[in-house]
């Protein structure tokens, strides 16, 4: 009778950490989609904020501190772009170098995390340099 209430205790200590096991690989699974999803919305951002640098011609102050917010399979996710922009001389003409970063969560604005972030928190940061004469 000894015997078989210790197996029987030891059995559900075993079944009682597979689940506590399955649970947590669950949640790590579910934040590396999220990660991904924050991924995916930095480089949208990033793209976009490349775009208007380079493309429609706007300044980088223009273009600092918008956010990007996502609908479709990205709904909740957003970007914030920075942009810093400096000329330096290549031979005789001046190129205009720009950086712009963008960072993409799970949140309206991506600017800083919130304090204290959610547990579902995630963020991603891309940063790019392109130059322009």
């Amino acid at each position: 009778m000894v015997t078989v209430i210790v197996v029987l205790g030891a059995l559900a200590v075993f079944g009682a950490s597979l689940v506590v096991i399955a649970t947590t690989q669950q949640a790590g699974a579910a934040l590396d989609f999220q990660g991904v999803r924050a991924y995916h919305a930095a480089r949208g951002g990033l793209e976009w904020g490349l775009y208007q640098v380079l493309r429609n011609g706007q300044p980088c102050a223009a273009i600092s501190g918008q956010t990007v917010v996502y609908g479709g399979n990205l709904a909740g996710f957003s970007a914030t772009l920075g942009c810093v922009s400096s000329v330096h001389e290549e031979g005789s003409s001046p190129v205009t170098l720009f950086t712009v970063t963008a960072t993409g969560c799970n949140q309206p604005v991506c600017a800083a995390p919130p304090a204290p972030p959610p547990l579902d928190y995630v963020n991603r940061q891309l940063q790019a340099t392109v130059g322009s004469n």
